[in-house]
């Protein structure tokens, strides 16, 4: 894929530029709220007794979380593990013609030797996520990641599965590349369609229409990549849904009444903002706007924008989610 990008005259930049700037802005005020709002629910005042207490709390806290979460941290310290051992590896095929591009690409990502393995961790990440739902399954209460939002999550999988299908263009490059992604796209399909079944049931008009209407904007909006504006409209609608499912993910957090601590629910919000903030650093990074690739409509804005849109809303979902857990214990203590 992103071969492809520089030969057609794509050259990614290093330099921050102002979108950058703004998603980092959003991600220093979102600290700055969520330290706020830990002290106005602890109702801690400046002593150092306070302060000292206050740490405390947080590092016993931090401790307990790690053990209960220990399946959830060997998953993901297995899906880091062959993540490094396939980077170190650093062995692709490239054809002679595509070499020097390669190596212009190599030189930009030395660390991560692509731009692509950014989504390729992306997905590795959410098979660990879902995993550890199913593993957690039957736990407290409804969780934000099920129901609507995993249906609609779902639906960005099938899209982009259809799409491996009918083009290789859109397949990810490098060590961490090729079938590996696909295959965590193929292993988490059915866990979707386990966490979503009773939204499907329930609000199958529903998310019919939304399908529909997605689709419609994906035809307006796509890429002249794969020389069919119903492969290219795959990746568009993938992204859609993948946006749809990040507002819905916010919107449950916000409605789920807390009754107690979960800890696949902590780890679901503490990776997810993660996983996205790579797809986000990818569009804006690695994707320079380029008028001939363009098949009609906006789909660079709307990748970088809704990447970021995304990204926000995972990032809002965490923060409420740990105030309210912040609140809770404090409660209950």
């Amino acid at each position: 894929m992103e071969l492809l990008e520089i030969g057609s005259g794509i050259v990614t930049s290093p330099s921050l530029g102002l979108a950058q700037i703004e998603t980092l802005l959003c991600v220093v005020v979102a600290m700055i709220v969520l330290r706020l709002e830990l002290q106005r629910r602890a109702g801690a005042g400046p002593d150092i007794g306070s302060r000292r207490e206050t740490v405390g709390r947080y590092a016993e806290n931090a401790k307990r979380l790690l053990k209960e979460c220990a399946p959830e941290a060997a998953g993901l310290m297995a899906c880091l593990t062959l993540a490094a051992a396939l980077r170190a590896r650093g062995t692709e095929k490239v054809l002679p013609e595509d070499q020097e591009a390669w190596e212009q690409i190599k030189a930009q990502w030395p660390l991560l030797m692509t731009a692509d393995t950014l989504l390729s961790l992306q997905t590795m990440l959410r098979l660990v996520v879902l995993l550890s739902v199913v593993l957690r399954a039957g736990g407290s209460g409804p969780v934000p990641l099920s129901e609507e939002t995993t249906a609609l999550w779902m639906g960005a999988n099938m899209a982009r599965l259809a799409l491996t299908c009918r083009s290789a263009v859109y397949m990810l490059d490098g060590p961490i590349g090729g079938f590996l992604p696909v295959a965590c796209e193929v292993a988490v399909l059915p866990i979707l369609l386990v966490l979503s079944r009773n939204a499907i049931k329930r609000a199958w008009l529903l998310l019919s229409l939304i399908l529909v209407a997605s689709v419609c904007f994906a035809t307006r909006h796509n890429f002249s990549l794969a020389g069919s504006v119903q492969v290219d409209a795959l990746f568009t609608l993938a992204h859609a849904l993948d946006l749809l499912a990040a507002i819905t993910y916010l919107v449950r957090t916000v409605l789920i009444e807390r009754t107690s601590i979960d800890v696949s629910v902590s780890f679901t919000h503490m990776i997810m903002p993660a996983q996205q903030g790579m797809a986000a650093y990818y569009f804006l990074q690695a994707f320079a706007a380029v008028p001939e690739l363009v098949g009609a409509g906006l789909p660079f804005e709307f990748l970088q924008i809704g990447s970021t849109v995304a990204f926000g809303a995972y990032l809002s979902a965490a923060i409420l989610h740990f105030a309210e857990c912040y609140d809770f214990r404090t409660q209950h203590v």
